[in-house]
């Protein structure tokens, strides 16, 4: 391909903005995780997951599914489920809500899930946002287009699935 050649990015490696090369799959799901842990360190001092914490997850999966290329948006699409399946019970977890009782007893499991429950509104209006953003980089940016087939070949099929 003479993309190298002409200095553009080919449109499988690009961001949302064409003259930037997207990010590759894993490190898009690093830069959600990134900076939703950021808005765990701001809501840190509270003891409680608060604005800061919801601000910087749904930004922060928006800005991985912008800034991922285009063949990765997939990934993007489906993180913010995971990264807040991930991150909710961890911090809970490693703050000791409800840590007097034993690790899977019934009062640590209700600690640790009721906040993710709680959360369900945000991480699905964020999945809802992300996959709309996602469906729109993949089909209405640039859309993929079929290679274009010779006459001649596409003739010579139609012809050999006639006789059949």
């Amino acid at each position: 391909m003479n993309a190298r050649k002409n200095g553009r990015i080919p449109a499988e490696d690009r961001s949302v903005l064409p003259s930037w090369r997207g990010l590759p799959a894993w490190t898009a799901v690093l830069l959600a995780v990134a900076v939703a842990l950021t808005g765990v360190a701001v809501d840190a001092g509270s003891g409680e997951l608060g604005t800061a914490f919801t601000v910087a997850f749904f930004l922060g999966c928006v800005l991985a599914v912008l800034a991922v290329a285009r063949r990765s948006v997939f990934v993007a699409g489906v993180q913010p489920p995971l990264v807040m399946a991930a991150i909710v019970p961890l911090v809970y977890v490693l703050a000791g809500v409800g840590g007097t009782t034993g690790v899977f007893s019934r009062t640590q499991l209700v600690s640790v899930i009721l906040p993710l429950v709680t959360r369900f509104p945000l991480m699905f209006a964020t999945t809802l946002v992300v996959v709309a953003l996602a469906l729109v980089r993949a089909f209405v940016l640039e859309p993929r287009t079929a290679p274009a087939q010779p006459a001649r070949q596409s003739a010579r099929r139609g012809g050999a699935h006639a006789r059949r």
